[in-house]
């Protein structure tokens, strides 16, 4: 009778075990499969917690980092229009030249400032750019454009500027900012000042001598903005990369807390694979003697 008891009671715990060894063998498979170590909170709270504030971290700079790409593409807006500026001035200022020469005559310089009526329009426009809907050189503000167009009634050539007097800041960093811009006055002020003198003198049929210092000042400052723009774009580019960096150091540091080792993982479920078939056996032998009990 005591036999019987303990072989049956071998018997349960073999059928537990089974369902034990079943339960641990399908995780194992889980984690084979999918490479994962960590896939519920349950299976390592404070390894979850850990990969929780990483990936945290992962899409905040994520979000910085594409931030940084528009700023990017706003810097090379920028210098695009600084240049096409740069040569707007350059093709007023040759006009000045020939226009202040002695032989030019009233009906020649009036010619010319129709020409040069356009290259303050088009100077104005380049003052205007957008990008998405946003004007590069007013503190990437939306709505009415920045500056006054030369033919609106309310147009002042020394104070053409409607827009923001602060810069938009990008974030590339937690506790980090660039100024992307700097206010459109400071950057087309003078340039559209010295471009709109020009149109007068040369309307009114006068030589524009005085014309060409003030264009060689407003190109002057196109110039020093370049630069300032090309340094903005180049800390940008080095901020860039080093939050790649940073971004596959955490990816790394998320897989070592979540990732399975594939060996380890194999060796385990292959063990867990003969110990189930080992217990299974056990237990077919258990139950025969059982059974042999019973028949006695």
């Amino acid at each position: 009778m005591v036999s019987r008891v303990t072989t049956a009671t071998l018997y349960r715990e073999l059928v537990s075990r089974v369902g034990r060894l079943q339960t641990q063998l399908a995780d194992a498979q889980s984690e084979a499969s999918s490479q994962r170590r960590l896939r519920e909170a349950s299976d390592d709270p404070s390894g979850a917690a850990r990969a929780a504030r990483l990936r945290a971290e992962q899409a905040d700079v994520t979000a910085i980092r594409r931030g940084i790409g528009f700023a990017t593409e706003v810097a090379a807006r920028q210098d695009t229009g600084l240049d096409q500026a740069e040569l707007v001035l350059a093709r007023a200022r040759e006009i000045a030249t020939l226009a202040a020469n002695g032989t030019a005559t009233a009906e020649s310089r009036q010619q010319a400032a129709i020409e040069v009526a356009e290259l303050e329009r088009g100077l104005i426009a380049l003052g205007n750019t957008e990008v998405s809907g946003r004007y590069i050189f007013a503190g990437l503000t939306t709505g009415d454009a920045p500056f006054t167009a030369l033919d609106d009634p309310g147009f002042d050539p020394q104070n053409p500027y409607t827009g923001p007097s602060d810069p938009f800041l990008v974030r590339t960093g937690s506790q980090q900012t660039i100024a992307l811009t700097t206010p459109g006055d400071q950057i087309f002020g003078q340039a559209i000042a010295a471009i709109d003198e020009l149109r007068v003198a040369l309307e009114a049929g006068q030589a524009p001598s005085a014309s060409l210092d003030a264009l060689d000042d407003a190109d002057a400052v196109l110039r020093a903005e370049r630069t300032i723009v090309g340094g903005r774009a180049r800390r940008l580019t080095d901020r860039d990369a080093e939050l790649r960096t940073g971004q596959t150091d955490l990816e790394t540091r998320i897989g070592n807390i979540e990732g399975a080792d594939l060996t380890e993982s194999i060796t385990r479920l292959v063990q867990l694979q003969t110990a189930l078939q080992a217990t299974i056996q056990v237990g077919r032998a258990l139950q025969s003697s059982l059974l042999d009990n019973v028949k006695l």
